[in-house]
């Protein structure tokens, strides 16, 4: 319980720690900054090398298949940015990844056991996802060039080619509208309108695939879990009854 509470008070410290460096009002504390960073990865580190350390005394447990887990790889990137950086190798990108240290979190608490639920439910229902994804990027193929040539007279400085205006159908159909390009024909706002709906519809869909594989899941868990306590129940009270 304590080195829970030791890892939940350093992903806390080092998330913290991170956004207070980005503020230019405090670059007068870089350096001690620097120094609870430092803390905190060397802890990330030993933590990590404890766990891979442990691994050799279960031969049950395949090592690599282990170490190639998605929390275990998630804690990997999560610290691997610190030590790229010690060989000049410092990518802005590369530190951002230091926010994957708060999926830890899942590891420590009872999310724990729904380890790999997420990848499980993606494996089970991969032929609806690709499904989905195959008729999205037909859609997109198709209405592009239809709002193309709609557009390109009307606004030839908005519309320019085919690859401008697929950014406006993908924007258009994660329902973002930034508002940079938009159709000012009649057909091209009819096919906006159709893209809108178009878009909304299929986030709905694989949501609703998703979250009831999840819902599923986790209620055949917990019914395997009320299986397992009463049949060590019925296991106790047949113990009893014989020692009389």
């Amino acid at each position: 319980m304590l080195i829970q509470i030791l890892i939940f008070t350093n992903i806390f410290i080092s998330i913290i720690v991170m956004f207070l460096q980005t503020e230019k009002s405090l670059l007068e504390y870089y350096d001690i900054f620097s120094i609870i960073n430092f803390t905190n990865v060397m802890l990330f580190t030993l933590e990590y090398l404890a766990r891979v350390y442990a691994l050799g005394f279960n031969a049950r447990i395949n090592r690599f298949k282990y170490m190639t887990r998605p929390m275990m790889l998630i804690d990997l990137i999560a610290i691997l940015p610190f030590y790229l950086s010690l060989f000049n190798l410092d990518f802005g990108f590369l530190r951002a990844l230091r926010i994957l240290r708060i999926f830890k979190l899942f590891r420590l608490t009872k999310f724990a056991e729904f380890d790999g639920l997420v990848v499980s439910i993606v494996k089970e229902k991969k032929e609806e996802f690709i499904f989905i994804a195959i008729t999205l990027i037909v859609l997109l193929i198709t209405i592009t060039p239809l709002v193309y040539y709609f557009e390109k007279d009307a606004q030839p400085e908005v519309f320019i080619s085919m690859g401008t205006t697929m950014w406006w159908t993908v924007i258009t159909f994660t329902t973002v509208g930034y508002g940079d390009m938009y159709p000012i024909t009649l057909m091209g706002r009819i096919l906006t309108t159709f893209v809108s709906f178009l878009g909304i519809a299929f986030y709905a869909i694989p949501g609703s695939i998703f979250t009831s594989a999840l819902l599923e899941k986790i209620n055949d868990k917990k019914q395997r879990k009320r299986e397992k306590i009463e049949r060590e129940k019925l296991e106790k009270e047949k113990l009893e009854n014989s020692s009389f």
